[in-house]
């Protein structure tokens, strides 16, 4: 769920940082079109995905075992290879 949030706050950030720079200015961006900001919001959001994917160590060959709780302890999940 934090993943998620995390990728909708990236996706969003532009959208809000331009609408700030609108109230900012007190108009006078107006009249600039609101396609660059999102196109340019776009791609950040899609080249941090990639970027994510690429880096960061997320293997498809890992399972996960759920929480467990263990007379009264709480086993937290963690993941085994297959």
């Amino acid at each position: 769920m934090i993943r998620i949030l995390y990728y909708f706050l990236i996706f969003i950030s532009p959208l809000v940082i331009y609408s700030i720079w609108i109230v900012l200015s007190k108009g006078k961006i107006m009249n600039m079109r609101f396609f660059w900001p999102l196109v340019v919001g776009l791609f950040l959001m899609t080249s941090t995905l990639f970027i994510s994917a690429l880096f960061y160590e997320n293997s498809t060959n890992k399972m996960y075992n759920h929480p467990e709780v263990i007379n009264g302890e709480l086993r937290e999940g963690f993941f085994t290879n297959k």
